[in-house]
């Protein structure tokens, strides 16, 4: 039980990655916040918890509003009096040429996987430094490589990455921890294919030869947010099969 007792908050923990560490952190003995659109998805989540004698509830909202940010924040305090750890996980995956790409695109994918982050960082802060906690943002190795088609999703995540360490170094003093995780190819709704055949061929550019599974950055999600990593902070960590980066 690493988290005996720790409020965790997780954004679009409705499904995929999100869904794994709530369920993972849950089993750890957290109290959970689950965060997401669909209502549907995030009560299966609830339930899913409450059946193993977790603790948790469910906080519908849009990331890109800061209304939902807002009442997101104020619903955890109200419940459960305190918020020791935030995960930024929800974002939005999309490539574009430069010509299909337009500028609603390119905003779109930015304020959901930075602006968001940071707006919700800015309002969860004072409460982590009560709690003396941390933050976990969840990038992308996209954001340490370029890729076809990715001015705005890369764009995105390598600004991201940034935005971890400078709130590491900023915060570093006061004992809050930030870091962040950076998936390679993991096999999530989020990914553009799904049929067996084109999850193969995605597995043959990775090393060690095979996708990664939504548990193996919920395990490595739960060490950064433990105090097993407690002088670990400004680490953007790849979880990707030795993914390449150039």
């Amino acid at each position: 039980m690493k988290l005996q007792n720790i409020v965790v908050l997780v954004t679009g923990s409705t499904s995929g990655i999100g869904k794994h560490c709530a369920l993972l952190f849950a089993k750890e003995g957290a109290k959970v916040v689950i965060n997401g659109r669909n209502k549907e998805r995030g009560t299966a989540v609830l339930e899913e918890i409450q059946a193993h004698g977790g603790e948790a509830i469910f906080v519908p909202g849009d990331v890109m509003k800061e209304e939902d940010l807002q009442h997101l924040v104020d619903e955890t305090i109200q419940t459960y009096g305190k918020l020791d750890v935030l995960v930024n996980n929800a974002g939005i995956f999309k490539l574009l040429s430069l010509e299909e790409m337009s500028e609603e695109d390119f905003n779109r994918i930015i304020d959901t996987n930075l602006k968001s982050v940071f707006l919700l960082t800015k309002k969860a802060m004072p409460h982590i430094l009560k709690s003396h906690g941390n933050i976990l943002n969840i990038s992308s190795v996209a954001g340490l490589k370029p890729s076809i088609g990715g001015y705005a999703y890369n764009t995105s995540k390598a600004a991201l990455n940034m935005l971890t360490q400078v709130l590491a170094k900023n915060y570093a003093a006061q004992g809050i921890r930030v870091n962040g995780i950076c998936p390679g190819i993991i096999e999530t709704p989020i990914l553009p294919v799904s049929d067996k055949e084109s999850l193969e061929k995605l597995a043959q550019v990775v090393p060690m030869k095979k996708n990664g599974e939504p548990d193996d950055i919920a395990y490595a999600a739960l060490f950064l947010i433990s105090d097993e990593a407690k002088y670990i902070t400004a680490v953007n960590l790849p979880v990707d099969g030795g993914f390449p980066r150039i």
